[in-house]
């Protein structure tokens, strides 16, 4: 028999966890059309699935040269022979072709009309050459073209470079104030998580489309080691259930944020560093083995959570750190995190 504290001297054999998530990213090539040119391919990826309203809406377009010669675009308007970014004119269009459009919910598309361009150097050319398998591309923030991006809901771009030779190429995004998750469990207390937006946007995105759905409700924590962490999320409740359907994210691994006491992670396979989907776990105490190792997703927001923390770290577990009663995640809800902090405020003397 292996007592608790001999076990807890080799955390890092206890991390048999599975745990996954949704889409790497949310993006759509160019589909072919008849007499399209074979030898571009048109690409377009919103730099996060997630957005914060006050924040860039970044917007990635690429055309791509798939062959091995070189290939000449032409272009509507000249722009600076040294211009080394895709020009804005491939992008938007010119006068009265538009080739940017998008679409907000359920609503129809919406063009976005094309900017003025400034005045056309001595220097200008009137078309683009892309050698063997090169690509030119740029990125934007979508909130200087269309300024209702800026409301919270979904979003599809659709791009159809070269007047819609190329296809369409599309990317959906969501743009949200950001929130803080608060879990309810059956002991005393709530717990309230600061979500890391920024630092893994694709796993907080699936965390919390888990959450909104409802997913979390009713399902447990089945591993509790004091000291170590607490695992939940499991819809098997036996630590290798996933999604239901079956979506996995890739890790986002950050070596410079510290595990600590109530820092909130998404679990994995540990064969896979990219096999995150619904399991999470919360760490109890400083684990600096962890760094880098595993996604943080977000962190316990003040004492009041880290109180609420060590209650579950106190259950009593089996000899596999199971609850001898079973810990039920009754709820996790998604709040203003910005809303929340100023009523706090608020209320201190």
């Amino acid at each position: 028999m292996v007592c608790r504290k001999t076990r807890l001297l080799h955390p890092l054999r206890r991390l048999a966890w599975l745990a996954l998530a949704g889409p790497a990213a949310l993006i759509a090539p160019a589909q072919d059309t008849a007499g399209a040119p074979p030898a571009l391919r048109a690409d377009l990826r919103a730099a996060k699935p997630l957005f914060n309203p006050d924040s860039p809406i970044r917007v990635r377009f690429t055309l791509t040269n798939t062959t091995a010669d070189t290939v000449t675009v032409p272009l509507d308007q000249p722009v600076a022979s040294d211009a080394i970014t895709l020009p804005a004119q491939l992008v938007f269009g010119s006068g009265d072709t538009r080739l940017l459009s998008v679409t907000y919910e359920n609503d129809p598309p919406k063009e976005i009309p094309a900017p003025t361009l400034p005045p056309a150097k001595t220097n200008a050319t009137t078309s683009l050459r892309l050698g063997p398998h090169g690509l030119i591309g740029i990125e934007l923030d979508l909130r200087k073209y269309y300024q209702h991006v800026r409301y919270a809901g979904t979003y599809r771009l659709e791009w159809r470079p070269l007047g819609g030779t190329l296809g369409t190429a599309a990317t959906e995004f969501r743009v949200e104030p950001r929130k803080d998750a608060v879990l309810v469990t059956d002991l005393p207390g709530k717990i309230t998580f600061t979500l890391d937006y920024d630092g893994a946007p694709l796993n907080v995105e699936n965390f919390v489309e888990l959450v909104r759905d409802g997913f979390y409700g009713g399902l447990t924590f089945h591993r509790v080691i004091p000291g170590f962490l607490i695992q939940g999320g499991c819809p098997s409740g036996d630590g290798k259930g996933l999604r239901k359907d079956g979506k996995t994210v890739g890790g986002e691994f950050r070596s410079d944020v510290p595990v600590e006491a109530g820092t909130l992670l998404m679990a994995r396979k540990p064969s896979d560093p990219n096999s995150a989907s619904c399991q999470f776990f919360v760490a109890l105490g400083r684990l600096p083995d962890l760094d880098g190792q595993y996604t943080v997703i977000g962190h316990a927001r003040d004492t009041d959570s880290l109180r609420a923390l060590q209650q579950l770290a106190e259950v009593p577990t089996d000899r596999k750190d199971r609850p001898l009663s079973p810990l039920l995640i009754r709820s996790i809800n998604l709040v203003d995190a910005e809303s929340l902090r100023t009523r706090e405020l608020e209320a201190q003397p």
